[in-house]
């Protein structure tokens, strides 16, 4: 699938509504060929900013939205999480299901098997309901990590250039309408509107890598190499991909 790579890095709207510019963020993704759409939805800021554009670009476009939470049942609430996002879709009008990872969970590497499980969860789903696209919250603090930890792991010019706007995974178009925009955008997006978030304590935990990446991540943002950069430096080398791919 073609990667529409200025997405990578824009646009942004500063204090405009993100809601009155989604044909700017879903349109060029979906170009008319999607129209059975699902979203990932955690309750965090990301997916709950996602999920409120995605029910705007709804208005707009006529296209049928399901919104889908993964449990994997690895912390203590998350159930309990998973019901507040039902009830958080239930008042926005939107169909909404819960996924759990049920069996067995890994002791080591489990946040890439719990990756691995909740797109397995999210695109057998899509799969079983003709859902043609999936819809997934990616930022550009995550592109911009998604650089750092590549470059960590020695990654040539194909792993520096970061995350596709659009791809697949399972065979199935992945799509992500949110990767040029800041966090504090979709946050003052929902705090606008009077909508809250969950708060993940994963995201404070130090045992992940990606967690140590973002608080680097900071450190090098004082040195002026900060997110914006980081996405530039993805997208030179989504060029450098994209020049291999012609």
């Amino acid at each position: 699938m073609a990667d529409p790579r200025p997405s990578l890095i824009g646009p942004t709207f500063g204090c405009v509504s993100l809601k009155s510019r989604v044909s700017k963020l879903f349109g060029p993704l979906l170009q008319g060929k999607h129209d059975r759409l699902a979203i990932a939805v955690s309750g965090g800021v990301d997916s709950m900013a996602l999920t409120w554009l995605a029910k705007a670009w709804q208005g707009e476009s006529g296209c049928h939205l399901t919104a889908l939470t993964v449990d994997h049942g690895l912390r203590s609430g998350s159930d309990q999480e998973a019901r507040l996002v039902a009830s958080w879709m239930a008042d926005w009008g939107l169909p909404h299901h819960i996924l759990r990872w049920d069996g067995e969970k890994p002791v080591a590497g489990i946040q890439d098997a719990a990756r691995q499980a909740r797109y397995k969860l999210l695109t057998d789903w899509c799969w079983m309901n003709n859902a043609d696209a999936l819809l997934v919250a990616h930022t550009r603090e995550d592109q911009a990590e998604t650089f750092l930890l590549r470059l960590l792991r020695g990654s040539g010019a194909d792993g520096l250039a970061g995350m596709r706007a659009a791809t697949m995974v399972n065979g199935l178009p992945l799509l992500r309408p949110l990767l040029g925009l800041a966090k504090r955008e979709l946050k003052d997006e929902l705090r606008d509107v009077g909508q809250d978030w969950i708060e993940d304590p994963s995201n404070q935990d130090d045992r992940f890598t990606r967690v140590r990446v973002r608080r680097w991540s900071s450190t090098l943002s004082g040195l002026g190499l900060d997110a914006d950069r980081l996405c530039r430096l993805a997208n030179n080398f989504g060029t450098l991909r994209a020049s291999f791919e012609d």
